[in-house]
């Protein structure tokens, strides 16, 4: 008997905090400086974010955007709690975090690119300085896309950059086209 009291006050409790958000503005800023402050809650998200590699600029950004998404969800006509408020912040605060490393880890892994030095480029240092007169020739024979294309991916632009920049429908096209001047240039290049 005491455990489905234990559930009732339970669900009361949450009932009573999204009640809160929505009766008007003054009630819901006072609901999100308690979230705010909730030493139980900041304690959780410290932890995690810590132990993850985070900075208390993270814990602080990331307290922010779980307790500015749970009021948002508030406001949805049929949003019931589940569990407590903190875990449910928590779980937002969680996943936010790890789509912000797997961000991170893309962005570093994207601009891992080979530094030159002596004022080479990229082309003279791998094919040489003969066989660079043979390369610009055969890019000449190719047509002004294949050329721009070409171009912008051996200067290490993204393939979401170049399709933008050139007006491909998509990131997928612009690849397509890469590889299909590739295959031309490779004709052209052949005896080089």
């Amino acid at each position: 008997m005491k455990y489905n009291t234990h559930i009732d006050r339970y669900s009361l409790e949450h009932y009573k905090i999204i009640e809160k958000v929505r009766v008007d503005l003054e009630s819901r800023n006072a609901v999100i400086k308690e979230l705010y402050y909730n030493q139980k809650l900041r304690s959780m998200i410290s932890s995690y974010v810590h132990k993850n590699n985070g900075t208390k600029t993270d814990v602080d950004d990331l307290l922010t955007f779980g307790i500015m998404n749970f009021i948002k969800q508030c406001y949805r006509p049929l949003f019931e709690l589940q569990k407590p408020v903190e875990a449910y912040i928590f779980s937002i605060i969680k996943y936010e975090w790890m789509k912000r490393a797997k961000k991170k880890m893309d962005v570093v892994a994207e601009d891992k690119r080979p530094e030159w030095t002596d004022g080479e480029t990229i082309e003279e240092a791998i094919i040489g300085s003969e066989r660079m007169v043979a390369l610009r020739a055969a890019m000449k024979q190719l047509d002004e896309k294949c050329r721009s294309v070409l171009t912008m991916w051996a200067s290490n632009y993204k393939m979401r950059e170049i399709a933008l920049r050139l007006e491909y429908k998509s990131e997928g096209m612009a690849r397509k086209k890469k590889h299909e001047c590739l295959g031309k240039l490779k004709l052209l290049t052949k005896d080089i």
